[in-house]
């Protein structure tokens, strides 16, 4: 699978990802407003266990964003089950050689269109530690909702921290490929 947008596409993971992660991940900035599982330091042996692991989860909605070169970051949904079973979790990172270019505000849309185009989901959602500024604006550029804010609701570097919660109904998205 490859998504095309801008110069720039939305791919599968592959074992020739390893050392572009560690490139990019590998990073204090980029790591502290994700969860921890997404480790600092980010090592080979990381690389090496994620692309394992996307490779072997072929219904894994995990992707590489990448450029002509390399991936530079990634994208990702989470299937809820049960009664929460036509919804999903999104989530990006991007590496920050890369920021404020409008790659991550592109992927998302594009993302958003190829989830609810070729799957039945209903709704969106996305979770944003506070200080994290720059996604809230991707995240509702993209339509989605600020829907709520969990005081105190994560612990991440030492520190109890406020989590945004934001969400995307199918019906509200619009898609603009022009945009991207």
């Amino acid at each position: 699978m490859i998504i095309a947008f801008d110069k720039y596409q939305i791919r599968k993971f592959n074992v020739n990802d390893i050392a572009s992660l560690v490139k990019y991940a590998n990073n204090l900035n980029v790591s502290r407003f994700l969860r921890d599982s997404f480790p600092f330091p980010y090592k080979k042996s990381d690389a090496e266990m994620w692309i394992d692991f996307v490779l072997k989860n072929q219904n894994s909605l995990s992707f590489a964003i990448a450029d002509e070169i390399e991936s530079i970051g990634g994208i990702g949904a989470i299937r809820f089950d049960d009664v929460h079973r036509f919804t999903a979790e999104i989530g990006f990172w991007l590496g920050e050689p890369f920021w404020n270019k409008g790659i991550v505000s592109a992927a998302l849309k594009t993302f958003c269109n190829y989830l609810f185009d070729r799957y039945e989901f209903n709704r969106l959602t996305a979770n944003v530690f506070e200080g994290n500024t720059a996604s809230r604006k991707v995240l509702e550029k993209t339509g989605f909702v600020l829907e709520g804010i969990q005081r105190k609701g994560v612990y991440k570097q030492d520190k109890f921290l406020d989590l945004y919660n934001f969400g995307l109904l199918k019906e509200n998205f619009i898609y603009d490929s022009k945009s991207c």
